[in-house]
């Protein structure tokens, strides 16, 4: 994480500071391509005070300036004497002070030496002999008349200090922003670690901290989507917890009983044969449970391989309505059950199949009424999708529990308990037998009274 974090603080700030170089210099060109303003005078207010030198010499320049100033506020006048001070005596802006510096300088070095030679492009670019008018008295003396807009005045660039404080501010502020960039990134980052971690070591509660989670942004959804596949890991090891406590349980009453049956038998004058009957209906409870238990296990294994036949699914269900009918005719219950015109055919494994559709077939078989109806159906849904519904008139199940009655184990209420013959893995095989079949199991209540269980699977050809 550190070099991470040093990664990503190093890339931000080299980045922010190339552009804030870039910005500076390309600022120091437009204002070296604007400096020609600065010293440049109109014809006529070079021509005025070449007039007013030649009549009345350095005074009357002087009051042609105080008068001129006067008529010309948008712009700065100023005229510079052979001694390099202003003639009015006013301070000279850097800008200005430089040009009348650099006009002496030629002037020395035109008397001293001789003429220098021409200045290559760049320097040429960069300091540039600026064309600064120039008053010559009657006596030789030479006066620079300088005029300077408002908005040159005073410029920030034009110190060195200047430039060095705004470059130094401008890091600064780079390095902050940069900083506080780099946290936004490897915050989240490290929460991200540390929860991964604790989730690693078996603490299944482990979440990322909320100023994370509820980021708007990919590190955010990134939180969201680990807290979620937690909290989906803790929910499928609690039911597999679940699933081992109900199966203990399941286990042990049918043991629980065939002890029972057992003492009864060895003790004098008990009906040896009733109790043998006893243990061998419970050791046959016992056999299902288990088959059950490992159909639910060999169907909750990733990658499992079934048999692909083709299934006339009108003939596997006919046959699952009259062993219904069967079934029902001591209660008084009758089995609505209508073939469809066409062979409706599935692919998959027939066993399997027909042990899902007749669980659900059981299970409304079981809570139903006395003279009441269970309904089979099978609606096409589109080209690609059949639908097998069973409806009962029992009781129904709460809206709060519709989606667990397909977990294993799972009771409603007292009417669908143990007494009533389920064990409560039939409708937990269906589910895993129908997603098994790339196909789906859902459960609603029906507005009329009851309950209406939904198969889909795919069409096979």
């Amino acid at each position: 994480m550190t070099r991470l974090y040093t990664r990503i603080l190093l890339s931000l700030w080299g980045a922010m500071i190339v552009i804030v170089l870039g910005a500076v210099g390309l600022t120091w060109l437009v204002l070296l391509e604007h400096g020609d303003e600065i010293g440049r005078a109109p014809a006529h207010l070079a021509h005025e005070a070449t007039q007013a030198l030649s009549d009345d010499g350095e005074q009357g320049l002087r009051g042609w300036l105080v008068h001129v100033m006067a008529e010309h506020r948008d712009v700065h006048i100023f005229v510079v004497g052979p001694d390099g001070r202003e003639l009015l005596g006013r301070p000279l802006p850097p800008r200005v002070a430089w040009l009348a510096g650099h006009r002496i300088e030629e002037q020395q070095a035109r008397s001293e030496s001789p003429p220098p030679p021409p200045p290559s492009p760049l320097a040429a670019r960069l300091l540039p002999p600026r064309p600064v008018p120039v008053l010559v008295s009657a006596n030789g003396a030479e006066y620079m008349l300088i005029v300077v807009p408002h908005h040159g005045m005073f410029t920030p660039f034009e110190q060195p200090w200047a430039r060095l404080a705004f470059l130094l501010l401008a890091i600064s502020v780079t390095g902050i922003a940069s900083l506080w960039l780099t946290r936004s990134v490897s915050r989240p980052v490290a929460a991200l670690g540390a929860a991964t971690r604790e989730l690693a070591t078996g603490n299944l509660a482990a979440r990322v901290a909320a100023p994370v989670s509820s980021r708007r942004d990919e590190l955010g959804a990134l939180a969201r989507d680990f807290d979620a596949m937690a909290g989906r890991l803790q929910e499928q090891v609690d039911a597999k917890e679940r699933l081992l406590q109900d199966i203990s349980h399941e286990l042990r009453s049918p043991l629980a009983r065939m002890r029972v049956a057992l003492g009864l038998a060895r003790q004098s004058g008990a009906s040896t044969g009733l109790q043998l009957d006893r243990i061998e209906q419970e050791a046959e409870r016992l056999n299902a449970l288990i088959g059950q238990l490992l159909t639910l296990s060999r169907l909750g294994v990733d990658g499992v391989r079934l048999a692909a036949d083709p299934v006339d699914l009108g003939d596997l269900i006919d046959t699952i309505a009259r062993d219904a009918a069967f079934e029902g005719q001591a209660r008084g219950i009758r089995v609505a059950w209508q073939p469809p015109a066409a062979a409706v055919t599935v692919r998959g494994d027939p066993s399997l199949l027909a042990s899902a559709i007749e669980n659900v077939v059981r299970n409304a078989l079981r809570y139903t009424p006395e003279r009441s109806t269970l309904s089979l159906a099978i609606a096409p849904l589109g080209p690609s999708r059949v639908a097998v519904t069973v409806e009962d008139e029992g009781p129904g199940v709460p809206e709060a529990e519709l989606k667990q009655i397909f977990a294993p184990f799972h009771r409603v209420a007292e009417s669908r308990g143990r007494d009533s013959g389920g064990d409560g893995l039939g409708l937990a095989i269906t589910d895993r037998v129908l997603h098994a079949h790339e196909g789906s199991a859902r459960a609603e209540n029906r507005p009329g009274g009851g309950l209406r269980v939904t198969l889909e699977l795919p069409v096979g050809h």
